[in-house]
């Protein structure tokens, strides 16, 4: 568990500076509102990127890992793109502010670091399938 608190605070912390940069390169066109989705979309795509390598971290099979990886997908993507789907047919104040661009963005930086990590999690914790004890000739 562990582990598992450490590869979320090393999300956390890689999409903070995603977040950074994003936004400053956002509030080019969309004004300095542009810092405020973009902290917003990062701190929405490290929620459901720490549910998910929570959700690989408790599982306590190989099968139950390789499930537990499947429905962290689903975690991933699912609120993500009701927001996407939200803020595209909304008013919203952050939708005018880039939100949907900020979004996208986070999610496709924050998927290849969370995907490596769950990777690590699951072969971190997989127990081995042949017992290594040596055979006496």
């Amino acid at each position: 568990m562990l582990r598992a608190a450490k590869y979320i605070a090393i999300l956390g912390l890689f999409l903070a500076a995603v977040a950074a940069v994003s936004g400053a390169v956002a509030a080019r066109q969309y004004g300095t509102g542009a810092y405020f989705a973009s902290a917003v979309s990062a701190t929405m795509i490290w929620a459901v990127g720490s549910l998910s390598l929570l959700v690989v971290a408790l599982a306590p099979t190989p099968a139950a890992r390789v499930n537990a990886a499947l429905l962290g997908m689903l975690i991933r993507m699912g609120l993500p793109m009701l927001a996407l789907m939200y803020f595209t047919k909304s008013n919203h104040p952050l939708a005018a502010e880039g939100i949907v661009g900020l979004l996208v963005v986070h999610y496709l930086l924050g998927l290849i670091v969370e995907t490596l990590l769950s990777v690590r999690l699951t072969s971190a914790t997989a127990t081995p399938a042949v017992n290594a004890t040596p055979v006496a000739s």
